[in-house]
């Protein structure tokens, strides 16, 4: 991500975070967080494994830059695969306020 270092670095705290609490919960070591960097977003995806047929679902979004609403590193919740729903933050990567946030939604 270049000039987003930081930014990269809590979403990746994040993203680990979301892994930790979904295998502190017992479930099957075949679900992977992992995420992609778009232009505005960066989407958080929960890819379950080789038994369900490598199924992806989208988990939440992270804004990249600011925005007339949110700032950069707020966690959005997925409204659906292509978009957040943009009413309200859950949280910020940047502050690390995410611990609130569990592995199945936001």
């Amino acid at each position: 991500m270049g000039i987003y270092k930081d930014l990269d670095l809590c979403v990746q705290e994040y993203v680990e975070h979301l892994q930790a609490d979904y295998n502190r919960t017992g479930h099957s070591a075949e679900t992977m967080f992992s995420y992609l960097v778009g232009r505005k977003y960066i989407h958080v995806i929960m890819t379950h494994g080789e038994i369900s047929g490598y199924q992806r679902s989208s988990h939440s979004w992270i804004m990249i830059n600011d925005d007339k609403k949110f700032k950069q590193g707020d966690i959005l919740k997925s409204a659906s695969w292509k978009a957040p729903a943009r009413n309200f933050s859950r949280g910020n990567v940047l502050c690390g306020g995410y611990q609130h946030i569990k592995w199945a939604g936001v």
